[in-house]
């Protein structure tokens, strides 16, 4: 319970939560005195959405030609405006 006259909010659990995750959680150490990780020990409760049950999806070759080409596109608009932010445009850039 809080003290008199402290408030507390809705996301206080959420807080307490956090703040137990980020006290590492360690498995001992390595030959060389690091220490060795917990994966997913820090996570906070109710943080990450639980994938275990559900199977990865899985691209057509089609929907990956077209992420492929949208980044290429991206790439090149942003050499483009960079380019001519600088005054500067390469043969190779006004040719292709």
């Amino acid at each position: 319970s809080a003290p008199d006259g402290a408030w507390r909010t809705a996301a206080d659990e959420g807080w307490a939560r956090a703040s137990r995750a980020a006290e590492p959680a360690t498995a001992g150490t390595t030959r060389s005195g690091l220490p060795k990780r917990v994966p997913q020990a820090q996570l906070v409760p109710g943080g990450v959405d639980n994938k275990a049950g559900r199977e990865p999806t899985r691209r057509t070759p089609d929907e990956v030609r077209g992420l492929l080409s949208a980044y290429h596109r991206g790439v090149q608009r942003g050499r483009t405006a960079g380019s001519e932010q600088n005054g500067m445009t390469s043969i190779k850039e006004t040719s292709g």
